[in-house]
């Protein structure tokens, strides 16, 4: 039997979020699509078994990406607020967020690049002062309160990463000029400048060695996210649709890849601990892109001209899977990326 949620996702993506998808593309998530998501107990995936939760990201995806995408980001928050150790933030915030009374952004891209660090929290009496640039935060204007990582400045080798969430929304010392993304766009997107923003002890959710944290991110960005297959399939529902030989053939031999590449991905995250057979894990993400950008192409070239309209699904699901290429995308999966796509 279907688990509730997987049920609920592809309700909602079949009755609002995938109608609306090219319409929210242009002008942005509305508030009113979280509020759905919210009434349909889709804002807590934590507790979810793994493939429930990616079921119900695959469904959303498959949707509309651009809600995904602002609802996806809304659960490393919960996730942080879960394990952090700021038990009065728990109590406050938890119950918000789960529910989908709140809605949280993050941004944590910028600890992944090497050198010097582009957002450094300082020491300042009982909080601290946070300078630097976040190159890309989602859901500006649409979420409540954003966690953001910040390096701390400290002597010796040990680094560690200060995680506090916090509202920058009307803050002299966050100042946000908007990106024109060419996919995804209806992210509210930004790129943020901060100033001696001040965060008090009371915002922290918990501080991380750094060392530690990009660890568990390159083990977790070798996988292939959900999302990928959720696009590729729906490209290919839509090809099959369609009333031409070619397109059905072309959907059939690239739905028994897909059924390929997904089993293969889903049973390395649940059958073999995280970090263990990396390579095998980055060059499946890789196939897996290559994928999504083939069956998008081809649901382009079966619509012809009309596929270049705005209001077209073809063109949208194209971009979105070049978008979901460089999401999360390191240097190992970069490098696994190209290779993949060069063999083609």
């Amino acid at each position: 039997m279907e688990h509730p949620a997987i049920t609920a996702a592809r309700d909602l993506g079949d009755r609002l979020l995938r109608p609306d998808a090219e319409r929210v593309d242009v002008e942005g998530v509305p508030r009113s699509h979280v509020d759905a998501l919210a009434a349909a107990g889709l804002m807590n995936v934590a507790d979810l078994p793994g493939p429930v939760s990616r079921a119900v990201a695959e469904e959303l995806a498959a949707a509309d990406a651009s809600t995904w995408f602002v609802w996806t980001q809304h659960h490393s928050p919960v996730r942080t607020v879960m394990r952090g150790t700021n038990e009065a933030m728990r109590q406050t915030w938890l119950p918000r967020l789960t529910s989908g009374d709140a809605l949280a952004g993050v941004a944590f891209t910028h600890l992944r690049r090497p050198g010097a660090p582009a957002v450094t929290a300082r020491r300042d009496g009982d909080g601290w002062l946070v300078d630097g640039d976040i190159a890309w935060l989602t859901s500006w204007g649409l979420a409540d309160v954003f966690l953001i990582g910040a390096q701390a400045e400290q002597s010796g080798s040990d680094v560690d990463v200060v995680w506090a969430l916090v509202d920058l929304h009307g803050h002299r010392e966050a100042i946000a000029e908007p990106l024109q993304l060419a996919a995804m766009n209806g992210t509210a997107t930004v790129r943020l400048r901060l100033s001696g923003l001040r965060i008090d002890d009371s915002d922290v959710v918990v501080v991380d060695p750094l060392a530690q944290w990009r660890a568990e991110d390159a083990a977790r960005t070798a996988d292939v996210s959900a999302a990928v297959f959720g696009v590729t399939r729906e490209a290919v529902r839509r090809l099959r649709e369609r009333d031409e030989p070619a397109a059905r053939e072309a959907a059939q031999a690239m739905d028994e890849q897909l059924h390929q590449l997904r089993s293969a991905a889903y049973a390395l995250i649940d059958d073999v601990p995280p970090g263990e057979r990396v390579e095998e894990r980055l060059g499946i993400r890789a196939q897996a892109h290559a994928l999504a950008c083939r069956a998008t192409a081809a649901l382009v070239a079966a619509g012809a001209g009309r596929s270049m309209l705005l209001d077209a699904p073809a063109q949208r699901l194209a971009r979105v899977a070049l978008f979901l290429m460089v999401q999360g995308q390191t240097a190992p999966v970069r490098a696994a990326t190209l290779a993949a796509l060069g063999s083609q």
